[in-house]
């Protein structure tokens, strides 16, 4: 499966915005979230993931038998949420859960899932190139290391 061509998406022009004039950071950060979910459903075209699914096949695959409570843990989402994402790849037979120890059910990545992860990170990759063109190098290094600084205090402060 060869990735699309993400070079012509681009984020809709500031004026065209509806939310001209609200400058706060929650709906600065709200907007941009909203063009990159945009870009990320574009890159990811063609394949049954989203941005989310595809996040969630990489972290299991970093660490197989992760719990969903242990994601709600590391990530600002319920475990209902992150169930649901779970059962849909578990349905698309790319994630499977097992008893682990103990009580709790590990996640794991089928080889399907394996195969569908390796495609879902090369398009997170293009994707990240292409936020990266628009924005040019500094400023995306800059926003990357702002952005991993204020994850890092929400986290400490949830």
């Amino acid at each position: 499966m060869t990735a699309p061509d993400v070079s012509h998406v681009v984020a809709p022009a500031r004026d065209a915005s509806p939310l001209v004039g609200k400058d706060g950071l929650n709906d600065l950060l709200w907007e941009v979230c909203t063009y990159v979910e945009l870009m990320g459903e574009a890159a990811l075209a063609g394949t049954p993931l989203t941005l989310a699914s595809s996040g969630m096949l990489a972290a299991v695959l970093a660490e197989p038998g992760i719990t969903v409570a242990e994601m709600s843990r590391r990530i600002p989402k319920t475990q209902q949420a992150i169930s649901q994402v779970a059962a849909r790849l578990e349905k698309l037979g790319l994630l499977e859960r097992r008893l682990g120890s103990g009580r709790g059910v590990g996640l794991f990545v089928t080889e399907a899932g394996r195969a569908m992860a390796k495609e879902g990170l090369a398009r997170e990759q293009e994707l990240q190139d292409r936020l990266c063109e628009l924005l040019g190098d500094e400023r995306c290094d800059a926003l990357s290391r702002l952005l991993a600084e204020g994850r890092a205090i929400l986290r400490d402060n949830r």
